[in-house]
């Protein structure tokens, strides 16, 4: 074990033309290429202006029927909402169909719109929804304004095109935000509610963003399927209903899915700072979005009224995006037999190592006390800036919580101290245990959250189940090597973890977006998780290198902090 030890600890033998600080910078590289690649998914469609063709969806002609709309709150009962539905009560009539509202009397009348364009030779219909009433403190441009002038460039379209083979269905609802009142009313009472085959519903918890597929109906499999074939940007996670029921919101579709309909959920929830204020207005709206919002709607529209709408029994499905709108997909009843493959497969990794002298029991308990610890190290971090951001903003936290151009560089800082804290840990340990039982533990940890995933939320497995596959194939990959500590060894380490990053990042992103950095010391302590794809480097390379490293990291991290929060004192 100790020669073992001593051949790691140099970063390659004897005169090797790759120096430490290559490596270093290579490394840095990869990670930011790998981080690069994960985000294209969140890019919305450019806009597409008003003079384009007819057939188009245009968020620039959209925006004209928005702003005519979308110009003071419009909360259940106002004068302003009547306004604006005669206005939208007039619009459809000029874009020749027939709405009608169904009005149920309450502590507030509600007051649904609904229309419906007939098709060829229905099997069901295809309905899409959103709502029109707005809370009191805001106009609503996004929430669901967007969705509402989405509606109508698609329904003007529609309208314009050759008939569909199933019947649309337009329901703009009210009374959402006072309780899904709308919803609820044409579900229960509305006679074309059981013609519903599909229902497609539009929401937004920001101002900005792609519009991200984060809700379907129970058995989903060929819900994704078609979604997948039918959007032309899909965006789509399973992870993100598990979160969605953690948090305090429900939509319309709520009420659509308890009453058995089939259908998609979509959102799009950057700008959450201007979400229920009366900064939820028309200039602080993403025309992106918008454009994204609608692209989705009309081509999914055209999808699914153009095929036959017989409910079918189905499985759920686990799916999630990669680099890009290539959306990976497959049956949540692999959760369990991927998990049993990784318990085997780590079994089998620790039964390897271990006739290859890499790996002692004792040495990987040690790892795997070491990844706790790192765990609960950025958990503390987390704590200790929560606590600090509250005691000297008081008057600013909400600010820092929302705004994106304070939360993201003093989020980016936190991460940057926490893994340079934890690079200089595993540099030090690295010189006791050698980095394949450090990683080895590390990796027995991954195997526990697989486990406690799989059982509690499916949906969430595969953004522990896949990295973990990587990392112990690259481990194997590793043990085969006569010298680890190489050229090989390094690529292998990098292509891991790359590969982890595109997977896990992009989930790590949208939980941030979701509950921003109020919840800052779970986001670290998942975003430490990440650590153990680069043990491999970071424990061979030489302590002043590492050394560096880390005092650069923490730094950069703390100027960052500095730079976007001491004016706010």
């Amino acid at each position: 074990m100790r020669s073992n030890m001593k051949k790691s600890t140099p970063i390659l033998n004897n005169g090797s033309f790759i120096k430490n600080g290559s490596i270093l910078i290579i490394l840095l590289l990869v990670i930011s290429a790998a981080v690069w690649l994960s985000f294209l998914q969140f890019r919305s469609p450019e806009a597409v202006p008003t003079e384009v063709g007819f057939g188009e969806f245009s968020a620039g002609r959209a925006l004209e029927d928005l702003k005519e709309f979308a110009v003071k709150p419009h909360p259940i009962g106002s004068k302003e909402h009547d306004r604006v539905r005669d206005y939208l009560m007039t619009s459809l009539k000029n874009l020749g169909v027939s709405p009608e509202i169904q009005k149920l009397e309450g502590d507030g009348a509600v007051e649904n719109i609904v229309a419906r364009i007939r098709g060829e030779d229905s099997s069901s219909a295809v309905m899409i929804v959103t709502h029109y009433d707005s809370v009191p403190e805001g106009p609503g441009a996004a929430d669901a304004g967007s969705a509402v002038a989405a509606i109508l460039e698609t329904v003007r379209i529609l309208v314009e095109s050759e008939p569909l083979k199933n019947d649309v269905i337009i329901l703009i609802s009210d009374g959402e935000e006072v309780g899904l009142l709308g919803a609820k009313a044409f579900v229960e009472l509305h006679p074309w509610a059981k013609d519903v085959g599909v229902a497609l519903n539009f929401e937004a918890r920001g101002t900005m963003g792609p519009s991200i597929l984060f809700e379907t109906n129970e058995g989903n499999e060929r819900m994704i399927s078609e979604f997948i074939k039918g959007s032309p940007n899909p965006i789509a996670h399973s992870f993100l209903y598990d979160l969605y029921q953690e948090l305090p919101n429900e939509t319309d579709f709520t009420v659509f899915k308890n009453a058995g309909m089939y259908g998609l959920n979509f959102a799009f929830v950057e700008g959450f700072k201007y979400y229920h204020t009366p900064n939820d207005t028309v200039e602080n709206l993403s025309v992106n979005s918008l454009q994204h919002h609608g692209e989705n709607m009309l081509s999914l529209v055209r999808h699914f009224g153009n095929m036959n709408l017989v409910a079918e029994e189905d499985g759920d499905n686990i799916f999630f995006n990669v680099i890009g709108h290539k959306v990976v997909t497959y049956s949540e009843k692999l959760v369990m037999p991927l998990m049993i493959f990784l318990i085997i497969g780590f079994i089998f990794t620790f039964i390897h190592g271990y006739k290859r002298k890499k790996l002692t029991i004792l040495g990987a308990i040690a790892g795997l006390i070491l990844f706790i610890l790192s765990l609960l190290l950025s958990y503390e971090i987390g704590e200790l800036a929560k606590s600090v951001v509250t005691n000297m903003f008081a008057e600013a936290v909400w600010m820092i919580q929302s705004e994106m151009s304070i939360s993201h560089p003093v989020f980016i800082g936190l991460i940057f101290i926490v893994f340079s804290i934890i690079a200089l840990i595993d540099q030090f340990i690295g010189k006791k245990i050698n980095f394949f039982n450090l990683t080895m533990g590390a990796w027995l940890g991954w195997l526990i959250i697989v486990m406690y995933a799989s059982f509690q939320y499916p949906g969430s497995s595969y953004i522990f189940a896949w990295p973990l596959l990587f990392g112990l194939t690259s481990m194997n990959l590793l043990f085969l090597l006569q010298n680890a500590v190489s050229i090989k060894g390094y690529s292998i380490t990098m292509v891991s973890a790359a590969l982890a990053i595109l997977i896990t990042v992009p989930a790590l992103y949208v939980v941030y977006i979701l509950v921003t950095i109020e919840y800052m010391s779970v986001l670290l302590v998942l975003t430490a998780l990440l650590s153990v794809f680069i043990l491999p480097i970071i424990t061979t390379l030489r302590l002043k290198v590492t050394a560096g490293l880390s005092c650069s990291l923490l730094l950069v991290g703390v100027v960052m902090i500095a730079k976007h929060t001491m004016h706010l004192l």
